[in-house]
């Protein structure tokens, strides 16, 4: 027999489940109604055995056909770009290009896009949601199994607009990228989501990229 207590846990963990659910399809429908974004972020990444994190800046653009641009301006410049079915990783400083297949790279940016290119329910689940007055946390996970993204927080201001994404792996490795601004639903140029490679630049192709975030200090 289920006692008063009990029947007012079980009520508030549906209620809490019922409101998860409801933010968690506001924000789905909210993004749902982006064609094309660009933002302008800073990204940091913070390692469980060093102090201090890894700084890097940049814009990435993506569009709901799911073509994407990445353009790292510091420490490096680094492009990072989808063709077809590859993604290309083009270090202008070091005036090298790496290509590889694109379902061999995962990275906590070009995860982030997947909220631009894809139904949040089709990559995510959500598994909590904290509040700080108007502003919310969803946390959530991947749906599949993945190695490099165990959870995702995903901080919204008043309006569910996105703030910060945190991502963590399994070796809890901390990436967080900050919006810093966004600009949607942009008619883009013919040439956005492509690069012209320098005829001099040493071109390798690899079965696997280190996590593309990491392409900030190839060598």
């Amino acid at each position: 027999m289920i006692t008063s207590m009990g029947r007012f846990v079980l009520l508030t963990l549906t209620l809490i489940t019922t409101l998860w659910s409801s933010s968690f399809e506001k924000l789905e429908k909210k993004l749902s109604g982006i064609k094309t974004v660009k933002v302008t972020f800073v990204q940091k990444v913070k390692y469980s055995w060093y102090p201090k994190a890894d700084t890097s800046k940049g814009y990435f653009y993506a569009s709901r056909d799911g073509r994407f641009k990445i353009e790292y301006t510091y420490p490096d410049r680094v492009v990072i770009f989808s063709k077809g079915n590859e993604v290309v990783i083009y270090n202008k400083d070091q005036r090298e290009v790496l290509i590889d297949k694109l379902e061999n790279n995962r990275s906590a940016v070009i995860e982030s896009l997947f909220f631009f290119s894809r139904p949040l329910s089709e990559v995510f689940k959500q598994v909590g949601e904290i509040d700080r007055g108007l502003k919310k946390t969803i946390v959530m996970k991947p749906i599949n199994p993945d190695e490099s993204i165990k959870e995702v927080y995903v901080e919204l201001n008043d309006r569910f607009e996105i703030q910060k994404l945190r991502i963590y792996d399994k070796e809890d490795t901390e990436t967080t990228i900050e919006f810093i601004e966004i600009m949607k639903n942009f008619t883009p140029s013919d040439g956005l989501f492509r690069e012209t490679l320098p005829d001099d630049v040493n071109i390798r192709r690899v079965s696997i990229i280190p996590t593309l975030w990491k392409a900030t200090t190839l060598s």
